[in-house]
């Protein structure tokens, strides 16, 4: 159950798009609440991979790395796992941007 994007939201990922900006969600939702919203904003990629935050402590920093650019959706995230992925974005060259609540440092 997950109420639906609002209309604006899938106008906006578009335009990014269209821009050559990659949007990311990166939520404490649940993995298949964020996945669907996900496709029904239209975000992911075929090859675009969902990945929990369970599933991202099991990662080393240098598997993350290589894993980052792959990644549409990360799920059931902490602050802390938010942090870390601007962080290995922004070491691999990207700008990053967030909306939504603040991150700890």
């Amino acid at each position: 159950m997950f109420a639906p994007p609002r209309p604006e939201a899938k106008r906006a990922i578009a335009r990014c798009k269209k821009a050559g900006i990659r949007p990311v969600m990166v939520t404490g939702d649940h993995k298949n609440t964020a996945q669907a919203i996900a496709e029904e904003l239209r975000m992911l990629n075929k090859e675009d991979r969902v990945l929990t935050g369970r599933e991202l402590k099991e990662l080393s920093d240098e598997e993350l790395k290589s894993v980052v650019q792959k990644v549409g959706v990360y799920a059931r995230v902490s602050p802390e796992d938010k942090l870390r992925i601007v962080n290995v974005l922004q070491e691999q060259g990207e700008v990053v941007a967030m909306t939504g609540e603040p991150i700890i440092s």
